[in-house]
């Protein structure tokens, strides 16, 4: 499972995850939110995990942080990991919120990366190696 299909596995596990708590959630992930799915009051952030999370790095871009920070009350990390399965580990998600998540943006250092776009005529025009 590449990394595309991996984070739509997991926010399609979020919103059943969501939906069976009584909540009617939306996949927002390309509306240029900070979060991926609208289940009010709750903006998730999905974070996906082929394998497990556990002492992971959760990269989080700045305009996440800052919604998090902002809007502690209503904004949540779900991590979903073990979406591959390879271990006959189940999928499990945990949840980050309020001053726990507050706590883990505070202690981590901010960096820059950049994304720029690969087009389709630099991709063509690039030196392959075989």
């Amino acid at each position: 499972m590449g990394n595309k299909e991996t984070e739509q596995a997991a926010i399609a596990h979020v919103m059943a995850v969501e939906r069976a708590a009584g909540r009617d959630p939306r996949d927002v992930h390309t509306s240029g939110l900070p979060y991926d799915v609208d289940s009010s009051p709750r903006m998730i952030e999905v974070k996906a995990f082929s394998r497990s999370a556990r002492s992971e790095p959760l990269p989080l871009e700045h305009r996440q942080a800052t919604a998090a920070e902002t809007n502690a009350e209503h904004y949540y990390v779900y991590v979903v990991d073990n979406l591959a399965g390879l271990d006959g580990a189940e999928v499990g998600v945990r949840i980050l919120h309020g001053e726990t998540l507050l706590a883990m943006i505070e202690r981590s250092r901010p960096q820059v990366t950049y994304w720029p776009t690969f087009k389709a005529a630099e991709y063509d025009q690039a030196e392959r190696l075989r």
